[in-house]
């Protein structure tokens, strides 16, 4: 072949590479330009706005904030009663991911992979009375990356919303009562198997009216308010109100006695401070009331006691009375002792202490002792007529001692009158005597 031959043959293989590659190029510019997102208006990740941004600018922007995000990462584990800090290492936010599963002009959620592994390290540790099945941390770690969508921090996750827990009795106490009445029967069996939900608060005056229980005496509710209390103490519920009366209900232990009066409006209320729901449970028999409460167990161990019990006896009061006597003593009111109790609760964790706590100092005032005394004679009063008119009984006697040559005490000094060891006698305006 002539050099003529040659290069025409390389003018052609040239024009053919250059028009090959031409369609590529134009090919794949037209794919990308395809396959690459455009975000309008409204346009979300998270709490980050993507609006108006194509999809190159949208990973940049994103893997910035997810740094961010990681750096400032504040999620807490909480199951009933303890919370734990998940750790930032455990949870990874994936931008590709993110943009992929991006539409425009919506509200998108973040990407975010927990390691099933870390996760459960972190529970096994944090929470060693609780058993995870393979299914439950399964179910937990989806729940955990659902919330972190929203990309809000602080975060509190309640690990019970994704998954099942063998539900127990966690709290019981009882209280010795008489035969209850017919109301507080009826009252007792509406209570039954009542359902406190997440975060809900009851009351015992609005559960009456709601259930239309009819009366019920205030000092049966308060016997059912004491055991109630004393039950509700072992968990971690609050106690929104709780009253005491004037003196220790009959069968209430001191400390644990919460007095209800619906005219005077005390109540006794109280609220689940948990995520999960509990159910009361109450019966009454062999004159016993016995309450208790069952749900997903506690991890804390709540334990209430008496501190500390001091009493009080009772002053004596004297009073006195014409319809006494002389010699003698009649007692109105045996009174009665006063008190003072502290009631304090340990909160336990795997049978150690974590904390002592006073829940409340209840104090009860002594009643006096009453006793009635005779009225004492004023040996200092001179006989004689009374400003008001009136003759005193011993001016009479005095007019017959002399009509019978009779020495009569009358005109004589009143000193004279004194023996050694009479006292001039004063009273207050209560009659009591003034020492």
């Amino acid at each position: 072949m002539g050099s003529k031959g040659f290069l025409n043959t390389f003018i052609i293989v040239l024009t053919s590479t250059l028009v090959f590659y031409g369609f590529s190029s134009v090919g794949a510019l037209a794919f990308t330009n395809v396959s690459s997102k455009d975000f309008g208006d409204q346009t979300f990740v998270g709490p980050f706005d993507i609006s108006r941004q194509k999809e190159k600018a949208v990973k940049e922007k994103l893997a910035a904030d997810f740094i961010t995000l990681q750096t400032d990462f504040a999620v807490d584990l909480t199951y009933q009663d303890i919370t734990v800090a998940l750790p930032a290492e455990v949870v990874t936010f994936d931008v590709e991911k993110t943009v992929e599963q991006s539409n425009s002009g919506k509200e998108n959620p973040i990407v975010a992979t927990v390691s099933v592994d870390g996760l459960r390290t972190i529970l096994t540790q944090q929470f060693s009375s609780i058993l995870f099945s393979e299914d439950s941390l399964q179910s937990i770690a989806t729940g955990i990356e659902r919330e972190l969508g929203t990309g809000i921090m602080p975060l509190t996750i309640h690990i019970t919303d994704y998954s099942d827990f063998t539900e127990i009795e966690i709290a019981t106490s009882s209280i010795a009562v008489t035969e209850p009445s017919t109301s507080l029967t009826n009252l007792i069996n509406a209570l039954n198997g009542t359902e406190i939900t997440s975060f809900a608060t009851f009351s015992l005056l609005d559960f009456i009216k709601n259930n239309e229980i009819g009366v019920v005496s205030d000092e049966e509710l308060t016997v059912l308010a004491s055991v109630l209390y004393a039950t509700i103490l072992q968990t971690n519920f609050v106690i929104d109100e709780r009253n005491i009366g004037n003196m220790l209900a009959p069968f209430a232990e001191p400390g644990f006695e919460a007095a209800v009066n619906e005219r005077l409006g005390l109540n006794f209320v109280f609220t689940n401070p948990n995520k999960t729901a509990f159910q009361l449970h109450v019966k009454s028999a062999n004159g016993t009331i016995v309450s208790s409460i069952t749900g997903m167990p506690l991890l804390y161990s709540y334990s209430p006691f008496v501190g500390q019990l001091e009493s009080f006896e009772p002053k004596t009061v004297q009073q006195f009375s014409a319809f006494v006597p002389n010699g003698q003593v009649s007692v109105a009111d045996e009174g009665r002792k006063g008190m003072e109790v502290e009631v304090h609760r340990t909160i336990s964790y795997e049978g150690s202490v974590v904390v002592d706590e006073m829940i409340s100092s209840d104090f009860y005032a002594p009643m006096p002792k009453i006793e009635l005394h005779p009225l004492k004679k004023d040996s200092q009063q001179i006989p004689g007529n009374s400003n008001d008119g009136t003759v005193n009984s011993q001016d009479n006697q005095n007019s017959a001692d002399s009509q019978n040559g009779l020495e009569s005490n009358v005109d004589k000094d009143p000193s004279q009158l004194k023996g050694e060891d009479d006292k001039e006698v004063q009273y207050d305006k209560g009659g009591n005597i003034i020492e």
